[in-house]
């Protein structure tokens, strides 16, 4: 079996830089653009799961009919949502360098931390892993600190390297099913879009 992992499209908060967990955005006119060469790639690989927030959702339209899967969500950054990091730094003193030198166990006011993110969004891949055929292929479109979080428990990486898996919007990452486990095969494909200016 194999498990395509993809992160959605851009949105405006993406470009802007700015915190973005569960505020429901679209799309912006960038990310339908990526979504778009995403399905014309690969539309109709396989089985189709989708975060149910707007930007992941749309983003999955394209490559078949998806499944909503809650757990896929992005990570809850409570108070933190749509704040760029000079906001972040100005309304909570100190708590940027938090996030940088403890990730794993940094909790947004009013969110959740990095391993409760893990946690769910490993427990929501093996439940896609669980269904259908082994001979199958399932996309999974979710968000950047989802697809990391569950590629450190894959790769046995600890949770606070998670930015070495990185992904670039619409990037696809392949993983291999087999007897021994997951194996990671690629990591944040965009050869769907065009060379960056």
């Amino acid at each position: 079996m194999k498990l395509l992992l993809v992160r959605h499209g851009q949105t405006r908060f993406n470009l802007e830089r700015r915190f973005l967990g569960r505020t429901d955005l679209e799309l912006d006119e960038e990310g339908c653009q990526q979504a778009f060469l995403l399905a014309q790639a690969y539309r109709g690989r396989g089985r189709v799961y989708s975060s149910p927030l707007r930007r992941a959702w749309q983003t999955a339209e394209g490559l078949g009919s998806p499944k909503p899967v809650p757990g896929l969500m992005e990570m809850d950054m409570g108070e933190l949502e749509g704040l760029s990091r000079e906001e972040m730094e100005d309304r909570f003193p100190g708590l940027l360098a938090t996030w940088f030198e403890d990730p794993t166990h940094f909790r947004p006011p009013g969110g959740e931390t990095l391993a409760e993110t893990q946690e769910r969004g490993w427990q929501a891949l093996q439940e896609i892993l669980g269904e259908g055929g082994e001979e199958e292929v399932r996309v999974v479109v979710t968000h950047q600190l989802v697809l990391a979080s569950i590629l450190c428990r894959l790769s046995d990486v600890p949770l606070s390297k998670f930015r070495k898996f990185s992904h670039g919007n619409t990037g696809v990452t392949t993983v291999e099913v087999g007897p021994e486990g997951l194996r990671l095969c690629s990591l944040n494909d965009l050869a769907h879009l065009p060379p960056a200016p």
